[in-house]
């Protein structure tokens, strides 16, 4: 036990660490300046060339970027293991505080997005299973289509239109209210159903189509609990689909945030790229990896304590 700790440990550690390597890397490869973006054009055109220069230069070794990438990144880690993500390039201010400030709001949205995404999708998946082959599995699969074919901007855009402008009963603000979580939330839950649902509806069918319970609906189990006892299989991917979910409601944010002016990590990123914020970016690209790594370790650990015969499969092929 201690030794598989141990190597999932390392292996997180060294999933961070090439992780924040590239992710580092991208971000300044990315074109622009930040400290030409900061001095702004109005200087560049008033200031003579000379002037111009020697503020930017002095502009770029206060804010570390006159160094190599590879030096850059060697004093970003060294301050990281101070746990300093650095101060942004815009607010002036600590990104730790800044992402502090703002990740409750995010995972308080991708929470409720997640319970009301599982809950549409295991209902509806089970009855389009149930009533396979009739009108409301055809439309089920129907909606399920229309709604992974649309962006998610643009359902966000027309649920503000319908319900806050014309019917009024959405707040249109930028704080982060449980009056206004319902809206986004309801969004990015509908955008992910459709996977929860085919997840379930497939998994399920075939669970039903299996020799064991066939057998125990020839004698006599209500169908109702035949499709109890098929989804304790039928959960294990869904468990899955619902960490993916999870990971990608934190780090895909956005543009759901964006739209609803949620002050959450995505509205932090969206303004850290407009800004070319280096440090955000990087404390931001850095909090999404380590919640992809725990959300990752927390998902297998129910897997295992869902279904044990993980663990002595893990055992036998690791004394293989």
């Amino acid at each position: 036990m201690g030794r598989r700790l141990l190597i999932t440990v390392l292996q997180m550690l060294i999933t961070v660490f090439v992780a924040s390597l590239v992710l580092f890397a991208l971000i300044r490869l990315a074109p622009g300046d930040p400290a030409k973006l900061l001095i702004g054009r109005t200087m560049e055109i008033a200031w003579d060339a000379a002037a111009y220069e020697t503020t930017l230069n002095e502009l770029r070794e206060e804010m570390g970027l006159n160094g190599s990438v590879f030096s850059q990144y060697v004093s970003w880690i060294g301050s990281l293991l101070q746990l300093d993500l650095g101060t942004s390039f815009y607010t002036d201010r600590s990104v730790a505080a800044e992402i502090g400030e703002r990740l409750p709001s995010t995972l308080l949205l991708a929470g409720t997005a997640l319970i009301i995404q599982t809950v549409i999708g295991l209902l509806v998946g089970i009855l389009s299973a149930v009533h396979s082959g009739t009108w409301f599995d055809t439309v089920v699969r129907l909606l399920c289509v229309g709604l992974a074919s649309v962006p998610g901007f643009v359902i966000g855009l027309v649920l503000l239109l319908v319900l806050a402008v014309q019917m009024g009963v959405y707040e249109i603000s930028s704080q982060a209210a449980l009056s206004r979580l319902w809206l986004p939330a309801l969004t990015m839950g509908l955008l992910g159903a459709p996977q929860v649902v085919r997840v379930v509806r497939a998994n399920l069918l075939s669970e039903l189509g299996q020799v064991y319970i066939q057998s125990a609906l020839s004698r006599g189990l209500g169908s109702t609990r035949a499709v109890g006892h098929a989804m304790r299989n039928v959960l294990l991917p869904t468990i899955t689909l619902m960490g993916l979910s999870f990971t990608s409601y934190i780090s895909g944010a956005v543009v759901i945030e964006s739209v609803f002016a949620w002050p959450g990590l995505g509205e932090y990123a969206l303004n850290g790229i407009l800004h070319k914020d280096y440090p955000a970016l990087q404390g931001y690209a850095l909090v999404m990896v380590l919640s992809v790594v725990v959300i990752h370790l927390m998902v297998e650990a129910l897997y295992v304590w869902l279904d044990p015969r993980m663990m002595r499969r893990k055992k036998e092929a690791a004394h293989e």
